[in-house]
C-alpha cells in the first residue's frame, strides 16, 4: 500500500507539471475565479523554450544528485569514453536524442490541445514499446497484448479531439506532436533498456539531461523567440516548479517502482493522464467531450490488463 501511495504521489507531481505547462501557452480560468496563463504564444519554438529553461534547471541538481544516489557515476561517464564502450556511448546518445525529441513534442502538444488529450495520447507508448519489443528482442505478443493495443488504438482515436476541428492546424499539429512523442519516448525506452545492461540508470539519466539541455541550447540559436521583457520572470517562476515537480515526481516513481515492483507499471501508465485531465478540469476547466472521456477510459483499462499480464509474467521473464 505504501508503494501505491508513493507512486501516485509522484504521478501527482508530474500531472500538475503538465497542467502548469498548458498554463504558459494557454489563458485559462483558474479555479472559476480569476483568468490567467497565456504567457507565451503556442508554438514549436517557444515549447523548445520552455524545455530548455527546465532542463537548465534540472541538470545542475541532477548532478550534485547522482553522485550521491550512486557514488560510481564518475568512474561510469569517464568508462564510457573508452574505444571498448562506444556501441554503449553512442546508444545512451541517441536514446537521449530520442528523448529530447519526445519532450519536445510532448511540449508543442501540450501547448497545443487540452492537456487532458496530450497525456492520454501520448501514454500510449507502453503499448508501442511492448510492439517494439517484439522487434528488437523477439518478445512475441499474447493474444492478450493484441487485443490491448486495438483498444488503446480505438480509445485513442475517441480521445482526438472533434473531427472538424482537425482541419484547424493547431489541433492537427497538437494530436500529431502528442502521437509523435509517444513513438520517440518508446524507442528511447527500448535503447535505455539495451544501455541498462551495461551502466546503471542514474548516469545514464544524468547523460539524458546534459544532452537535452545541449539540443534544446543549439535549438534555440535556429529559431525566433518573442518574449517580452516582463514576462521572463513569471516564465522563470514556472519553469522553476515544473523542474522541481519533475525532479520529485521521479524520485517518488524511483522509490514507488522500487516498492510495488512491476505492477507499478500499470499504475505508472494510467495515474497520469488520468490526474491530468483531472487537475486540468478543476485548475483550467477544461473538460473533456463525452467519447473523449469514453476513449480515455479504453485507454486507462487496456493498460490496467498490459500492465497485469507483465505482473503475472515477470517471475519467469
Amino acid at each position: 500500500m505504501r508503494g501505491f501511495l508513493v507512486v501516485i504521489l509522484g504521478s501527482l507531481c508530474l500531472a500538475t507539471q503538465n497542467v502548469l505547462v498548458r498554463v504558459i501557452f494557454s489563458e485559462s480560468t483558474i479555479l472559476g475565479q480569476f483568468t490567467w496563463g497565456g504567457l507565451i504564444a503556442p508554438s514549436p519554438a517557444n515549447s523548445l523554450l520552455i524545455l530548455q529553461m527546465r532542463s537548465l534547471l534540472i541538470l545542475p541538481v541532477m548532478a550534485l544528485l547522482s553522485y550521491r544516489l550512486y557514488p560510481a557515476t564518475g568512474q561510469i561517464l569517464k568508462a564510457l569514453v573508452q574505444p571498448q564502450m562506444r556501441t554503449v556511448r553512442w546508444l545512451a546518445l541517441i536514446s537521449s536524442v530520442f528523448l529530447f525529441i519526445a519532450l519536445t513534442l510532448l511540449f508543442i502538444a501540450l501547448a497545443s490541445i487540452p492537456a487532458g488529450v496530450a497525456t492520454v495520447l501520448f501514454f500510449i507508448h507502453p503499448v508501442i514499446t511492448g510492439l517494439l519489443s517484439w522487434w528488437v528482442f523477439g518478445h512475441r505478443p499474447s493474444l492478450l497484448r493484441v487485443g490491448v493495443t486495438a483498444g488503446v488504438l480505438v480509445g485513442s482515436v475517441l480521445v482526438v479531439p472533434s473531427f472538424a476541428g482537425l482541419g484547424n492546424s493547431q489541433m492537427g499539429l497538437g494530436v500529431g506532436a502528442a502521437l509523435g512523442a509517444s513513438v520517440a519516448y518508446s524507442i528511447q525506452g527500448i535503447l535505455a533498456q539495451i544501455c541498462f545492461r551495461q551502466i546503471d540508470p542514474v548516469p545514464f539519466t544524468l547523460i539524458n539531461f546534459g544532452v537535452i539541455v545541449l539540443l534544446s541550447s543549439l535549438g534555440l540559436l535556429l529559431v525566433q523567440i518573442d518574449v517580452s521583457a516582463d514576462q521572463w520572470p513569471s516564465l522563470w517562476l514556472i519553469s522553476l516548479f515544473t523542474a522541481g515537480l519533475t525532479l520529485l515526481g521521479q524520485l517518488l516513481y524511483n522509490i514507488g517502482i522500487h516498492l510495488v515492483r512491476a505492477a507499478s507499471m500499470a499504475i505508472v501508465a494510467v495515474s497520469n493522464p488520468v490526474f491530468t485531465a483531472a487537475i486540468a478540469w478543476l485548475v483550467l476547466q477544461e473538460s473533456l467531450q463525452g467519447r473523449q472521456f469514453v476513449g480515455m477510459v479504453l485507454v486507462v483499462v487496456s493498460i490496467i490488463a498490459l500492465g497485469q499480464e507483465q505482473t503475472r509474467t515477470a517471475p519467469s521473464s
